[in-house]
């Protein structure tokens, strides 16, 4: 499972700003940054990987600019070999949504993503 967890977060912490395990998050954190979800199916089974990318600002552009760079990473099928097998990440429907995140002094925009991960 270790394997799995590193794979997955390496993968989210390609894209330039910091990846955080959803339940992880430092207190000291500052946007931007991505959080992911973290389950692992059986073996060739599929489970679901929601993430999340974290912008501040009044505009949607940064988050969906790093929401389709995610996506053009992922494909049509994203796979990541790790020392015992691979994971394959692929997009889910609906594959993103504009989340509402209410915050009375900051202007926070968050795109939450709908993926797939099989363990292989």
């Amino acid at each position: 499972m270790i394997e799995v967890a590193q794979t997955i977060h390496s993968f989210f912490s390609s894209f330039q700003i910091p990846a955080y395990l959803e339940e992880n998050i430092p207190d000291d954190a500052t946007l931007p940054y991505i959080t992911y979800s973290f389950s692992v199916p059986e073996w060739k089974e599929q489970t679901s990987l929601q993430v999340r990318v974290w912008y501040e600002g009044n505009t949607v552009v940064p988050v969906f600019t790093k929401v389709d760079e995610i996506l053009n990473a992922v494909g049509t099928g994203k796979s990541i070999p790790f020392n015992t097998g691979s994971v394959v990440i692929y997009k889910d429907n609906p594959t993103v949504q504009l989340q509402p995140y209410d915050s009375p002094d900051r202007d926070i925009k968050v795109a939450y993503l709908n993926l797939i991960l099989v363990v292989n």
